[in-house]
């Protein structure tokens, strides 16, 4: 299944709220009831359920700090190395 970008308009309403308490919820934002609804939401929405478990994910990688942020000289250094092999 090759995966489509989706426009905001064909998410129903519903989905669209879901979406906005996951990432909330992601930040420590969401009160009980968003997490509620959240919750029974994505019990029989896919889709949603989906979403929410991509976004944890995401979220939990960025937690880890197991990752390095390259510094300006060493970026330069790529997108010239790049750029020659075109």
């Amino acid at each position: 299944m090759s995966q489509e970008y989706i426009k905001e308009e064909n998410i129903p309403k519903s989905c669209q709220q879901i979406a906005h308490y996951s990432d909330k919820l992601q930040y420590g934002e969401a009160s009980f009831w968003e997490k509620l609804k959240l919750k029974i939401h994505i019990s029989y929405c896919e889709r949603c359920r989906k979403y929410n478990a991509k976004n944890g994910l995401l979220t939990n990688l960025f937690k880890k700090k197991d990752y390095e942020v390259l510094d300006v000289k060493d970026l330069e250094e790529i997108k010239q190395k790049v750029n020659s092999n075109n």
